[in-house]
């Protein structure tokens, strides 16, 4: 074994999480190494026109290697699991910056009642509202807490966007529904699509307030705080799942990563594979251990402090894996919570519609070119007689419509299908990034499907939902008792599926699509208004959560707000994994601010009292 020089800190994984804390940490003075599973592919010239759909769409040229580690899956305790042998239902990074790489950047902040989700639906709706079986909790922090780290992470970043409430007074044309931001953002909205236009309009006549989508996408050349200069985006249409040629999307490859790199304090060690935290006598971390992918040789790095700052199912599946005798169920599971509140969303798209003779250009764009409305997200609207909690966004008019992926899933609308009529169809994505889900029913091949690509391929627009999924007692995450990855160690199995109220808000929120594409005045429409069980094939979004929650005590958590494991309080979880429950919105931004504040908290406290709790 190659034992390594002992560090102040090491990261599981050279993602944004592990960027931002080596930026922090590293300006501080303390020596942090990222340990990176997969290459080293820093911005560019790497993705210099890297204009090849085969390479990114079908063969996921930047997502993990799932022949050498994949995850189980199995829809409720009682049925068997099976590997997940192709990607579908989510596409987790893998190299230098994870999936902040390839996403879409879509910038979100949550809202207050999504930080108080339990206590706030009871005290509006009562306890009854709430089933026996979900397991939604309060997150320890607020809205408030957040706010400054969330305006740091715009302005690093380069956020674009129309504020829709500055210091409380509300502006039309953003998102009269977000809470109270300090700051407008650095940067202007993008310039919206044909079709998100279309829906802007229809949207305001219905009495709904559209606003463009937040983006972690340069409108417009911006140099950072950071020190980065970045060029503006040029809507080539090859951005999600893609790097970006012209560095106008922020990743932990060109913002923070590059910041770490600079304090002179910042390491990447690429093709490492970490395969356990080790733990002292005193049931502290020591370091960790993991094999270089290249050689095949096992090595220990020494750290005061570990960091899982790897994708959520990973950081949840090495707490498990690092087993030793003072945490026999793996680190955080001392009282079992590790794996519990796994949450997902229900991210679809009910409606597609067929407007007649308009194209739209969907090949071009990106995944933040849309309109939206938060009109039925969260609690923004009255649940008392619903029966549901949570709610979804809805949109429309993304760009990135392939046509080597899309033509596959394109829905039979037209003059040969009764309106309403919904057998044998299928649907036509809105974007090949965050919405739209295809149920992958109906032909795909013969005259008339040619025909209908031909004359319709542009014309169809989707108006797709991002919504909440609840926590759930028979949801959660554990390792597999059979398989195994390349390194012989188990998988990460995962158990869910939809429940009732997740089925009760698709059928409300299908509706609300629907009457707005009529609204639209679409030629023809195509409306799934029920939603099927969970589909692990299909890609949905890699907006994977919870598992390692943070809460107010060890009797409800793994971690603290700071993701400080309350059992081993020198590890640290960063990402989704900390997430009680998923909110109807992307986790991206709200896990940067948590980053943000973690490192802050680690300079100013932490080491000055090592291995004591955060409070």
């Amino acid at each position: 074994m190659v034992v390594h020089k002992k560090v102040d800190v090491v990261t599981i994984g050279a993602g944004w999480t592990s960027g931002i804390l080596g930026w922090k940490l590293g300006a501080a003075g303390y020596s942090v190494v990222a340990l990176e599973s997969g290459p080293v592919r820093y911005a560019n010239p790497n993705f210099s026109h890297n204009h090849d759909t085969l390479k990114h769409e079908i063969h996921t040229a930047l997502m993990y290697d799932i022949s050498r580690e994949t995850w189980t899956w199995r829809p409720n305790p009682k049925a068997p699991s099976l590997p997940i042998r192709q990607f579908g239902s989510f596409h987790p990074g893998r190299g230098l910056g994870g999936a902040s790489v390839h996403w879409t950047a879509q910038l979100w902040r949550f809202m207050q009642a999504d930080f108080k989700h339990r206590s706030h639906n009871i005290e509006r709706y009562g306890k009854d509202k709430i089933p026996e079986d979900m397991t939604i909790q309060d997150w320890p922090i607020d809205y408030a807490d957040l706010e400054p780290f969330y305006d740091a992470v715009d302005y690093d970043i380069g956020a674009s966007g129309q504020a829709g409430n500055l210091n409380g007074d509300l502006i039309k044309g953003g998102n009269i529904f977000e809470e109270p931001r300090s700051r407008p953002y650095p940067n202007p909205a993008h310039p919206v699509s044909v079709g998100a236009e279309m829906f802007k309009e229809a949207t305001e006549r219905l009495g709904y307030h559209p606003f463009p989508q937040p983006a972690g996408i340069l409108s417009q050349a911006y140099e950072s705080p950071l020190g980065d200069k970045r060029a503006a985006c040029i809507y080539c249409g090859f951005c999600t799942r893609y790097g970006c040629e012209v560095d106008a999307k922020a990743s932990g490859a060109n913002t923070h990563i590059p910041a770490a790199l600079r304090t002179g304090n910042y390491a990447v060690r690429a093709n490492c594979k970490v395969t356990g935290i080790n733990v002292g006598t005193d049931g502290l971390a020591t370091g960790v251990n993991y094999v270089d992918l290249e050689t095949g040789d096992v090595h220990e790095q020494p750290a005061d402090v570990v960091i899982c700052s790897a994708y959520t199912l990973s950081n949840v599946r090495m707490l498990l894996l690092s087993r030793s005798e003072r945490h026999p169920d793996g680190i955080g599971n001392d009282r079992g919570r590790v794996g519990k509140n796994y949450t997902y969303q229900i991210t679809k798209t009910p409606v597609t519609g067929l407007f007649k003779g308009h194209r739209f250009n969907q090949f071009m764009g990106n995944g933040v070119i849309q309109s939206l409305i938060y009109d039925f997200n969260a609690d923004v609207f009255d649940h008392s007689d619903l029966d549901f909690i949570g709610g979804a966004s809805i949109s429309a008019g993304s760009g990135q419509r392939d046509p080597l992926t899309s033509v596959t899933s394109l829905a039979t609308l037209g003059a040969d299908k009764q309106q309403g009529d919904i057998e044998n169809t299928t649907k036509l994505p809105a974007t090949t990034g965050e919405v739209g889900s295809v149920s992958g029913k109906g032909n795909q091949w013969g005259k008339d499907w040619k025909e209908n690509l031909r004359n319709n391929w542009d014309s169809m627009l989707g108006i797709g939902i991002q919504g909440e999924w609840q926590a759930y007692e028979d949801q959660f995450l554990d390792l597999d008792p059979t398989y195994t990855d390349a390194l012989g160690q188990p998988l990460l199995r995962f158990t869910v599926d939809f429940h009732d109220n997740e089925y009760n808000m698709y059928r409300f929120l299908a509706k609300k699509c629907q009457e707005i594409a009529q609204e639209m005045g679409a030629d023809d429409i195509d409306l799934t208004d029920e939603m099927d069980p969970y589909d692990i094939h299909t890609y949905q979004s890699t907006h994977c959560t919870g598992g390692a929650i943070m809460g107010s005590s060890p009797e409800d958590s793994v971690t603290n707000s700071y993701g400080q494991v309350w059992d081993t309080p020198n590890v640290f979880v960063t990402g989704a994994a900390l997430y009680p429950q998923n909110p109807g919105a992307n986790p991206t931004g709200t896990l940067l601010a948590l980053a943000y504040r973690t490192g802050d908290a680690m300079v100013d406290r932490y080491f000055k009292d090592p291995n004591q709790l955060l409070g």
